[in-house]
């Protein structure tokens, strides 16, 4: 069995978030920040997964990490799997974020408004969006034909005459790069 390695991430909270953190009941096991943080990115996974695939692209335009310049921020040092991390990296690249610090405030700010919706109920409301979620895509799956017809397409339109496509794995590492 191989043991993942922890990443040390660096970002910047401003108070209000931190005190709504801290006074989360939901991650009980959990006493620090850092601890429940990574349990809120752990259970937004398929969040990070759909805003990959159908998220629209933030230009690389810059948010303030809260709207009240008078406030106060903290640094925060959370131990991220490198799983975990990857994924973060990889919506950062792809959706042309400002910073992966961004990324996660955008994301505890979303399981946050859910909280103040479901209360405690929040992750029984989102293992059934989950649920739903995985229902549709198999609904909409396409066939071997759909797919294959669907990559000559995007290959002949590639430039270049060394072209490459990659095909990922599940843990959104390279598993096949194509020279075509």
């Amino acid at each position: 069995m191989a043991l993942s390695s922890i990443h040390d991430f660096h970002f910047v909270l401003n108070q209000g978030m931190k005190n709504k953190l801290q006074c989360l009941n939901i991650f009980e096991e959990c006493k620090s920040i850092s601890g429940i943080i990574v349990k809120i990115l752990k259970l937004l996974t398929p969040v990070i997964a759909k805003e990959h695939k159908w998220g629209k692209q933030r230009m690389s335009k810059y948010m303030a990490v809260c709207k009240d310049p008078n406030e106060i921020r903290e640094h925060f040092h959370v131990y991220v799997p490198d799983e975990l991390y990857r994924e973060l990296k990889l919506l950062h690249q792809d959706l042309n974020f400002y910073s992966i610090a961004m990324v996660v405030r955008m994301l505890l700010n979303f399981f946050l408004g859910l909280v103040d919706v479901y209360k405690n109920e929040v992750i029984h409301e989102l293992e059934k969006l989950y649920a739903r979620w995985r229902s549709e895509d198999v609904n909409v799956r396409l066939t071997l034909h759909e797919f294959l017809r669907q990559l000559l397409k995007i290959i002949r339109h590639l430039p270049g005459k060394n072209r490459l496509v990659t095909v990922y794995n599940n843990e959104y590492s390279p598993f096949w790069i194509l020279r075509i």
